[in-house]
């Protein structure tokens, strides 16, 4: 069975000149645009974003990590012990991070968070000509004090830094009667602004449509033309994360239901493909267009049959948060049972290798 029919090439010709069309585009921008990109590019994040960051990804403040301290500690306040008057963090970003670390503890159910007043007080003495400063916890038995007065069973000591990219957050739980440290982290990252202002987040959802050069052939048993499906349409939802091993390479879980709207008469064929994938941004392209390969395998489930599927190809940006597959894709072939019908025969082999074309936005 020929799936690069002579209406298969045209439409390939098609879609291939509309994608060389686009990237002259976006190559005309790209350089119009390149001086102010790069400029941008070299600056550092801000704050914010990159402690937001941070304490944003799954491996900060893991629950089941907290969850694991004595279990006899159910009432925590929180203690900056930071410089309170020449803090290098804006106040608005020490109150986001401050925030953020109570809110996950917060949401485990399992501690009572105690709001400290005096732990955020800090005083000034002038005395003949001597200016001292005094804080809250001075000293362990200051801190045992300071537990009475608000009754805490333990406090949550931390303090936060910036060198160059890197943020770092670093964190101890001491028990407030005997000093005891129970717990003890220190959570960092490295954040560019490139990172930060690539129009895509850590993690996303993408909701995909897209056409597959797969199909059938059914032979015509009364003397007709035979009937060929050439490709099924597709619509599915993935969730896109990027990775540790490098900040070019990111991986994809996602489900697809795809059907034929064409020739519907003569094939009925329908199912899900459950795919992962590996997407690997190409770094002698980034000063042109920001393009990605893909190479995905799934398992497809249509119409009594199973089979896996595999994709490769190119990605592209089109709009903001969208973008846009073009490569391969090749289905291993099965029988599968068709609707009766008295021209055709009952069963043909439905696969094969074609055009994998998707339009995708990610949100």
């Amino acid at each position: 069975m020929n799936y690069f029919s002579s209406g298969i090439n045209s439409w390939l010709f098609r879609c291939i000149s509309a994608v060389y069309l686009l990237c002259c585009v976006l190559l005309a921008h790209s350089n119009e645009n390149d001086g102010e990109k790069l400029a941008f590019m070299q600056q550092p994040p801000t704050m914010y974003s990159g402690f937001a960051s941070l304490l944003d990804d799954d491996k900060t403040l893991i629950e089941e990590q907290l969850l694991d301290i004595d279990k006899k500690i159910k009432r925590i306040a929180f203690y900056y012990t930071g410089d309170r008057l020449h803090r290098a963090i804006p106040k608005q970003v020490h109150l986001m991070i401050e925030n953020k670390i109570m809110g996950k503890f917060m949401s485990m159910g399992r501690y009572e968070i105690v709001d400290c007043i005096e732990c955020r007080t800090t005083k000034v003495d002038i005395d003949e000509n001597m200016l001292t400063i005094h804080q809250a916890v001075e000293d362990n038995q200051s801190l045992r004090e300071l537990s009475k007065a608000v009754r805490a069973d333990a406090f949550i000591l931390w303090n936060s830094s910036v060198h160059e990219d890197k943020f770092t957050i670093n964190l101890r739980m001491v028990n407030s009667t005997n000093n005891e440290v129970l717990w003890i982290k220190e959570y960092s990252k490295v954040t560019t602004r490139e990172q930060e202002d690539n129009g895509f987040e850590t993690t996303n959802l993408e909701l995909v449509v897209g056409t597959w050069g797969v199909g059938s052939t059914r032979r015509n048993t009364a003397g007709g033309n035979d009937a060929e499906l050439t490709s099924v349409t597709s619509i599915g939802l993935r969730r896109r994360e990027a990775t540790t091993l490098h900040k070019d390479i990111e991986y994809t879980l996602g489900i697809e239901y795809f059907n034929n709207y064409a020739l519907t008469d003569q094939f009925n064929v329908s199912g899900i493909n459950l795919e992962g994938r590996i997407i690997v941004g190409i770094e002698a392209m980034k000063g042109v267009v920001d393009t990605r390969t893909y190479l995905g395998i799934g398992q497809a489930f249509f119409s009594g049959a199973h089979s896996l599927i595999f994709r490769f190809g190119f990605e592209f940006p089109f709009v903001t948060n969208g973008f846009m597959d073009l490569g391969m894709v090749y289905m291993s072939s099965e029988e599968v049972e068709w609707s009766q019908n008295s021209d055709y025969e009952d069963t043909s082999a439905f696969g094969g290798a074609g055009l994998d074309l998707t339009l995708g936005y990610r949100f």
